[in-house]
C-alpha cells in the first residue's frame, strides 16, 4: 500500500472522529496514533478498497463491510462499547441502527470519496 493510502485513510479516520464529536455520538473513536496497529491494518485495507473501483457506494452495503472486518478482528455485539474486550453496540445489522449511526455510515462513504479526488499521488 502506497503512502497516499495511509494519507487518506488517515484523514478519513481523523474526520469521521470529528463528525462523531460534534454529533455527540456515543462512540467517539481514539485519536488514529492511539489506534492499535491491527486495527490501523484493516482500516487502511478499507479505504484503500473504499478509494478503488470495487467501493460500497451505500451506507448500508458499507455497514455490512465494517461488520465483516470487526468479527474478523474477533469484535462482538455488547450494548456498551468497550475497545479492550472488543464490544461493540453497532454490531447489529443497518435496519436496526439508530439514524445517527446510519448518519455517520452515510458520512463515512462522502469523506472516502473526498479522500478519493482529492488526496493524490
Amino acid at each position: 500500500m502506497g503512502d497516499v493510502t495511509v494519507e487518506r485513510a488517515i484523514f478519513v479516520y481523523e474526520a469521521a472522529r470529528l463528525a462523531a464529536i460534534a454529533a455527540h455520538a456515543p462512540v467517539i473513536p481514539s485519536a488514529w496514533r492511539d489506534r492499535e496497529q491491527p486495527f490501523k491494518d484493516q482500516f487502511i485495507k478499507v479505504i484503500e478498497r473504499q478509494c478503488g473501483e470495487q467501493r460500497s457506494k451505500s451506507p448500508e452495503e458499507l455497514h455490512g463491510s465494517w461488520m465483516q472486518s470487526y468479527f474478523a478482528m474477533g469484535w462482538v455485539y455488547g450494548e456498551k462499547y468497550d475497545r479492550e474486550k472488543k464490544v461493540h453496540p453497532d454490531l447489529v445489522p443497518y435496519a436496526d441502527l439508530g439514524e445517527l449511526e446510519r448518519d455517520k455510515d452515510a458520512v463515512f462513504i462522502a469523506l472516502c470519496e473526498i479522500a478519493r479526488q482529492w488526496i493524490r499521488e
